[in-house]
Order: C-alpha cells, then sequence, then structure tokens
C-alpha cells in the first residue's frame, strides 16, 4: 500500500376524516400492554452499534417501548396534517431508506416544496439537521414540517385538539406518558422513534474499519479511489478525496462546522442554503453533506434533486464542479481543475460505494407501518 493510500485509510478511520382516523386499526405493542406510569425503559444499547460512537441523546426523554411505539404510529398518521392527507412517511419512505423518490416534497393538495426530503436514518449521530442545518433538537424539526403550509399545513393548536378528541392518542398517551394527549408529548415520542432507526447491516459495515477481504476487487479499488487524496498535478485523477466529507463509519462528516458545504453546483445561488438561516454571506450556496449510506435506496440527489442517478454525482464531481460557485469548499477546489476520473475509477466508486447499502432497513418491521 502506498503512502497515498496510507493517508487516505487513516483518514477514513478519523473522521370529516376524524371519525376514520380514530377507528384505523394499530398492532398491539410487541411486548405486552402496560398502563399509567408503568413503562418499559430501552437501554440505549440495545438501539446503537459501539462501533458507531455515542449518539447524541436528549437527557430529558428517556426511551421507552411504549413512548417510541407511539412516535412510530404518529410518523405513519395523516391525522398530523390539516386534511389528514399528508404523513410524515408520504415523503419519508421506509423502502427508500426514509427519504423521498422524486425531486421535492408534494404537501397537502399537490403543492411542491423546494428541496429534496433528506433520509431519516442514523439520525441519533446528527448534530445539524435539516439540508441548511438550521435545527440541533430532533423534537424542534417536527413541527416544521408540520406547520409548513407546502407540507402539512397543520395549525398547532389545531392538531392538539385533534389529538385529544381521537381514541386510541387517548390510550397510548397515557400508556407512554401518562398524559393526556398533546404537542408536546407528541414531539418526544416522534423524537425517541426517529432517533431509533438505525442503519448498521451493510457490507461496509463487515468491512469497517480494516477487514479488506469482504470486498471484490472493484469494490476494494473504489475504497481506495474513494480514500486517496488526487494529484493536483496528474489528469485523470490518482485520487477522488471524498473522505473529507463522507469518511468515517458514518460515510458522513457530523460536525456541522465543517460538514455544511458548497459543492459547486451552481455559479449563480437560488436557494441560499446555511446562508439564509445565519444571514452570513460567507454561508450562502452551502448545506450539509449527507451520509453517503443506503444511496441505492435514496435518488434522486442534492438538496434539489436534481441528479437522478449515482452515476450523475460521480460525474458531476469528476468534471461538472461549478468553480465560479460563491463559497465553494476548498477541498474539493483542486486547482480550478476537474478531476477527469476515467471510466475503471467510476465503476470502482461506483461498486463501493453500493457496498453501504442495508437491505434489512428498508423491510425492518421495527419501523414500518403500525396501521397495517
Amino acid at each position: 500500500m502506498n503512502f497515498r493510500r496510507q493517508t487516505g485509510y487513516f483518514m477514513l478511520l478519523v473522521p370529516a376524516l376524524l371519525l376514520f382516523e380514530s377507528c384505523r386499526r394499530e398492532e398491539p405493542l410487541p411486548i405486552g400492554k402496560h398502563q399509567g406510569k408503568q413503562t418499559t425503559p430501552v437501554n440505549p444499547s440495545a438501539l446503537y452499534p459501539a462501533s458507531f460512537g455515542a449518539p447524541f441523546l436528549p437527557s430529558d426523554n428517556p426511551f421507552t417501548e411504549e413512548a417510541m411505539y407511539l412516535g412510530r404510529m404518529l410518523f405513519y398518521d395523516p391525522i398530523l396534517s390539516r386534511d389528514s392527507t399528508v404523513s410524515c412517511a408520504s415523503c419519508h419512505r421506509q423502502d427508500k431508506a426514509f427519504a423521498q423518490p422524486t425531486k421535492v416534497s408534494a404537501g397537502i393538495f399537490g403543492i411542491q416544496g423546494n428541496r429534496n426530503a433528506s433520509a431519516l436514518f442514523n439520525m441519533a449521530w446528527q448534530r445539524a439537521l435539516f439540508w441548511d442545518g438550521r435545527h440541533r433538537r430532533m423534537r424542534d424539526l417536527i413541527f416544521e414540517p408540520i406547520q409548513d403550509h407546502r407540507e402539512m399545513a397543520m395549525n398547532i393548536p389545531l392538531l392538539d385538539a385533534k389529538l385529544k378528541r381521537t381514541p386510541r392518542y387517548k390510550e397510548w398517551f397515557a400508556r407512554a406518558y401518562d398524559a393526556e394527549p398533546d404537542v408536546f408529548h407528541m414531539s418526544l415520542a416522534m423524537e425517541q422513534f426517529l432517533l431509533s432507526i438505525v442503519s448498521a447491516n451493510s457490507k461496509f459495515d463487515r468491512f469497517f474499519p480494516r477487514n479488506l477481504s469482504v470486498f471484490t476487487p472493484q469494490e476494494r479499488d473504489g475504497f481506495f479511489f474513494f480514500n486517496e487524496t488526487p494529484d493536483d498535478t496528474i489528469r485523470p485523477a490518482t485520487g477522488a478525496d471524498c473522505f473529507h466529507c463522507h469518511g468515517g463509519i458514518h460515510a458522513q462528516t457530523i460536525d456541522p462546522s465543517v460538514g455544511i458545504v458548497n459543492n459547486g453546483l451552481d455559479e449563480v445561488i437560488t436557494d441560499k442554503g446555511l446562508g439564509g438561516i445565519t444571514g452570513r454571506s460567507f454561508d450562502i450556496g452551502k448545506f450539509k453533506a449527507p451520509s453517503l449510506r443506503n444511496l441505492s435506496y435514496t435518488a434522486p440527489y442534492m438538496h434539489d434533486g436534481r441528479f437522478a442517478t449515482l452515476e450523475e454525482v460521480i460525474d458531476h464531481y469528476s468534471d461538472g464542479i461549478d468553480f465560479k460557485s460563491p463559497n465553494l469548499s476548498p477541498l474539493i477546489n483542486h486547482g480550478n481543475r476537474h478531476l477527469k476520473f476515467t471510466p475503471a475509477q467510476k465503476a470502482a466508486l461506483l461498486a463501493f460505494l453500493r457496498t453501504m447499502d442495508d437491505s434489512t432497513l428498508v423491510t425492518d418491521p421495527r419501523y414500518s407501518n403500525p396501521f397495517r
């Protein structure tokens, strides 16, 4: 293994419907029924693999089976939208690794949003939420799509009233929190469910951090290409330099101070990204670098869903970066020269990326629709 490969390998390691709604069937709690204050605690170590590092969990919302199940019900229930037609799961589909297979989200009455719905797995390690990183707590995130007029368009007092008069939620809020239904406990329950969704069963997980024998020769070539830095004097590239933004076991830089970047999509910025939140000119055009896990399920790609295929994404980093894009990340500005991957390099990189697919996530009954 040459020095460049050793360096890249090291960096990988470091880094009127109310009646209908109230009568729908839900499956029983898997471990039996509990009433009032009697709940079943869940040890986080049973949820999260040790190899992933410590998750960022709320200290004031201890996990219980009852609350997680309540959160799962709420995630799949369109009662959270104004006309009871759109649920969280409408845009975050389990068969798509809790992402959306369309460019942008569509809310009630088919109203189109302006961004692609992000995948919702391994959120317990996320320190910045949404494409622009504007939230840090899951419970705060939950209220935005519920109230957004382009998504669920729900009034919070109205939602609170709907929950209070729905029999199944009277029962389940009592089980989980010994409380009447309300939007505060709703947000805690949904936070628990969303933080419980874990993807950790891919070939990449059997490899990490050093078992190269699980890879085919092409996947191994893709691994080294992914983690090597390019020689800026040579074209085609000697390395794709992906690991700076997508390294480590999460295939993502989870530190928001370095994981929200401009990756050179446009010279003229129409969506300011992080800059629209902070108001700072040097944040314009910056978006969170997502995890590269489960890419076979989460198409289309980028914050606006502009790339339909992984091949298009790879082509962008090979030949398509706009060096005039404001605030372009220096990590992908190699002397204003495109890296020009060869066909063999592209094929190897694609093969390696597909080792991160977790086929169990998209069918795991712990995360499935409880009303079916």
